[in-house]
This record gives C-alpha cells, sequence and structure tokens, in this order.
C-alpha cells in the first residue's frame, strides 16, 4: 500500500510537470510551481526529486521507456518492415492525439539545455529502434540502400512534422485523418 501511495505521488509530480513545462517551457517553471500544482509539500516532493532537473530527466526516461516499448512490442507483432514502419507511424499520431503534451514534450524540448548529460531526442532508444527497422527493411531488400539516417528522415520525418503541425494547432483535423496520405508519402520515399 506504501509503494503504491508513492507512486501515485511521484507520478502526480511528473504529470504537473509535463503540464507546467509544454505550457510554460521548462525555464519559466520552478520547483514551486511543480509543488503547488502538485498540492503536496515543498518537503514531499523533494522527498521524490532532488531539483527540477531531476523531474525533467525522469519526465524525459519515462516517455522514451514507454515508446521504446511499444516500438518492441510492434516489432513482436508485424514480420515485416512495411507493417513495422506503418505501426509505428500510426502509433505516434494515435499517441499525439492521445496524449499531446507528451509528444510536445519528447520533441520540443531543447533537452541538452535542460538536461546537459542526457542525449538528444534522435539518439534514444526509440529512434535507435527505428533506424534499426530501416536497416532491416534495407537488408532484406524492400528499402532503397542509401545512408541510414537519410532514409530514416524519409519515411519518419514527415509524420513527425505532421505531429509539430497538430501539437501547434496548424492542423485542425486529428491526425489519423491525415494518415494514409502521409503513409503513402513516407513509404514511397523509401521503397524500392
Amino acid at each position: 500500500m506504501r509503494d503504491e501511495k508513492k507512486q501515485k505521488r511521484q507520478e502526480r509530480i511528473l504529470l504537473q510537470a509535463l503540464k507546467l513545462f509544454t505550457e510554460r517551457g521548462y525555464f519559466n517553471t520552478s520547483v514551486s510551481d511543480i509543488q503547488s500544482a502538485s498540492k503536496m509539500s515543498v518537503g514531499t516532493l523533494y522527498n521524490y526529486f532532488t531539483n527540477k532537473e531531476a523531474i525533467a530527466i525522469s519526465l524525459f526516461s519515462n516517455i522514451e521507456n514507454c515508446l521504446y516499448e511499444h516500438l518492441c512490442e510492434i516489432e513482436r507483432k508485424y514480420d515485416n518492415v512495411y507493417d513495422r514502419c506503418k505501426a509505428i507511424v500510426r502509433h505516434l499520431f494515435e499517441t499525439t492525439e492521445r496524449a499531446p503534451e507528451s509528444m510536445q514534450y519528447l520533441f520540443y524540448t531543447k533537452h541538452r539545455e535542460v538536461m546537459p548529460v542526457e542525449k538528444s531526442v534522435f539518439t534514444s532508444l526509440p529512434f535507435l529502434k527505428m533506424k534499426d527497422m530501416v536497416v532491416k527493411g534495407q537488408h532484406a531488400g524492400v528499402i532503397r540502400n542509401m545512408e541510414p539516417d537519410v532514409a530514416m528522415v524519409a519515411l519518419f520525418g514527415g509524420p513527425i512534422r505532421m505531429m509539430y503541425l497538430r501539437i501547434d494547432g496548424v492542423l485542425e483535423k486529428p491526425l489519423p485523418m491525415y494518415f494514409e496520405d502521409c503513409w503513402d508519402c513516407a513509404w514511397r520515399s523509401v521503397k524500392i
């Protein structure tokens, strides 16, 4: 029971930090703001996190791990590169609709400014998994032989840009409504 209560408090802190970081920005959010939004004492907050940077790192890590787990699940579920990559784009679009703050934090935050020891989001486990799928597609002869980073940008860059447009409010319709056209363009850019 005690561990469950502790986990819920930590999740509440992270949820409120995510909201504040995406609404105000990391540098415009103080530990006191997070504490107030979390409705707990400063002492309680510091029992879970040593400082704002620790909150930011934990938040990034949680989002990164969740995305990575979904990509691994996609890899197990589908047996070919086309279906895997298509499922990844679908998952990214659906996650952007369901949890826009998480995707905004993952893609928009300048992590090197906030967390100088952390790697770029594009060298994180989910993106390395996506790149690995592209390389496997090249070896299987379904993705053109080109620099893997170029192939990855061609395949996933357009869909990721659509996510930015949706988060920024430029696209009024939900991303799944654009999915088929976006996926078709992305796949055509790399297929043999």
